[in-house]
């Protein structure tokens, strides 16, 4: 058996083409209904409680969630399950009392920035946007990269001789492009569909998605549960020196110091998560698309066990990656050899490279096809509201709303494919050093540590200002500092400085929170808003009546 060997044949192909040509109908047919900006943003407003559900949960579980929780499990075994707890007892606490998305779908706005203008300033809305979208393609950079690195390795795909030949002769390139292709095929189709239907198509296909990639989590760990055993789950720890406790920061499953998760991890983590659940965009375009305000919160409360499921199960084929490639030997030297060669092949690979072998021709094409349909589900939505706030909250308010609905909607689609451009460069050009998870912690930080403050002390703070919002927002500019080769370069010079001083990416988030909730503070405490020319329904008073 060979690292690279797999079961993924004609019939598999057939299967994803079939699923994908289907998907390129839907968006053609759902173009038919899209009238206004309403109904291409958040479907009308029309959302009840079981397809908001089932259209969030095919959001939320993405290709790009599975893969970087399974390399979690992969790298960090048990103990890695920490996260799925975090969000487990997070979203028990949102759906029990609606904190924050009970207010803001009795608001009423399209989007968290429209909210920044009625509760603050049309700036600090226009701020608000570019805050949004600049850290919503950060976050998204890897995405690309991460469902591309699935399909090759689960379908073994290599370029063509004649492409490797062309890519030599004439651009004297001489890297593997099928990944690269691959990339780009996945996100061209992604904008077709999107750019056609907006969020009437997102929800069919989400609906569509739901099923299907539900179907394959099941058949997937099935055949690892099969596969491992439960002894074999067991040795993970026993014999083969996993990593259990998280408040370690030794993990015995690597050779390397501080290798391991940590109070101060803990910490950052659940802080990104708490705020990410209640005000993550994509997650609150639902909220803001469902019927009713208490839709919004039951939303949550319904959403604890397919969110743990999204979380866990993903990890358990990462620990069962862990199992089987420590007990083949020889496949275990051939990844480590394939990670050490500097190529595509990172640890995000082992769960694909793992499923390849032990799920049969014909389920494999059905698994591999939920996980296109968890790559699409995630995208068209992040696509559609990134653009989204583009429109809606940057440039209809420099133009004073004097846009027309159909001209809304053409700069929403040109929004779209100008982000997807941005993501395929940023996917080819970015190459991380961490996981993929800490990478999406630390991006999305950018955006959460200013809307955290900015929109919970709209809600429930009468003297929040529009110079705190200001402070805020810009101070999560800090975030980018966690990222790999910004925390190197602080690193080398507090050792020129001939300091003992170190800082990792948590403690830079933590600082990010930090500064920006103190500056939110200070400048609501020393420029406060006129408050007669806020709406009585957008304080705190006036939401209480």
């Amino acid at each position: 058996m060979q690292l690279f060997e797999t079961n993924f044949t004609s019939l598999d192909w057939g299967i994803v083409v079939a699923y994908l040509v289907i998907s390129i109908f839907v968006g053609i047919w759902a173009n038919r209904y899209v009238g206004n900006i309403a109904g291409y943003l958040v479907a009308g407003r029309t959302l009840r409680i079981r397809l908001a559900l089932a259209t969030m949960t095919g959001t939320e579980i993405g290709l790009v969630t599975v893969m970087y929780s399974a390399e979690l499990g992969f790298t960090q075994q048990y103990a890695s399950l920490y996260l799925a707890l975090y969000e487990l007892v997070i979203l028990l606490f949102i759906g029990l009392t609606g904190v924050v998305v009970y207010r803001l779908r009795e608001s009423r706005v399209l989007t968290i920035p429209e909210f920044y203008q009625k509760r603050y300033s049309r700036g600090v809305r226009v701020l608000g946007g570019v805050m949004m979208v600049m850290s919503g393609v950060l976050n998204m950079g890897l995405f690309l990269k991460a469902g591309a690195l699935f399909l090759v390795s689960v379908t073994g795909f290599t370029e063509p001789d004649w492409l490797q030949q062309v890519m030599v002769s004439t651009f004297d390139y001489h890297e593997p492009v099928g990944l690269k292709l691959i990339m780009t095929a996945l996100l061209l189709l992604v904008l077709f569909y999107t750019v056609l239907g907006g969020m009437i198509s997102v929800v069919i296909t989400d609906l569509i998605q739901f099923v299907i990639l539900g179907t394959a989590m099941v058949v997937v760990t099935l055949f690892v549960v099969s596969e491992i055993g439960f002894d074999g789950f067991s040795e993970v720890v026993t014999v083969q020196n996993g990593y259990f406790d998280p408040t370690s920061t030794d993990n015995p499953s690597t050779a390397k110091l501080d290798d391991g998760i940590g109070p101060v991890t803990l910490t950052a983590q659940f802080v990104v998560l708490s705020v990410a659940l209640m005000l993550w965009p994509t997650g609150v375009s639902r909220t803001l698309a469902v019927k009713t305000p208490e839709i919004a919160r039951q939303l949550y409360l319904c959403s604890t066990i397919p969110f743990l499921a999204r979380r866990s199960l993903p990890v358990l084929w990462g620990i069962g990656a862990f199992a089987f490639f420590h007990s083949h030997p020889v496949l275990n030297e051939q990844f480590q050899a394939a990670l050490q060669s500097g190529g595509d092949v990172n640890t995000q690979a082992a769960m694909p490279l793992f499923l390849a072998k032990i799920i049969p021709s014909g389920l494999l094409g059905l698994v591999t096809a939920g996980m296109v349909a968890a790559f699409m589900s995630t995208h068209d939505s992040y696509l559609l509201c990134w653009s989204g706030v583009i429109t809606q909250d940057v440039v209809a308010p420099l133009m004073k709303n004097q846009l027309t609905n159909k001209q809304r909607i053409l700069i929403t689609r040109v929004a779209i494919v100008a982000t997807g451009i941005m993501l395929l460069t940023w996917g080819l050009w970015y190459e991380i050093s961490s996981n993929l998870w800490q990478y999406m912690a630390i991006t999305g930080t950018v955006y959460l540590a200013g809307v955290f403050p900015v929109v919970i002390g709209g809600l429930y703070w009468s003297r929040s200002s529009s110079a705190g919002a200001y402070i805020a927002l810009l101070a999560g500019l800090t975030g980018v500092l966690g990222l790999d080769p910004c925390v190197k370069f602080l690193n080398s010079l507090f050792i020129a400085m001939d300091t003992t001083i170190a800082v990792n990416s948590n403690i830079l988030m933590l600082m990010t929170f930090a500064i920006s909730l103190l500056g939110f503070v200070a400048g609501s405490m020393l420029w406060p808003d006129d408050r007669s020319n806020i709406p009585q329904s957008m304080t705190s008073e006036g939401a209480d009546q």
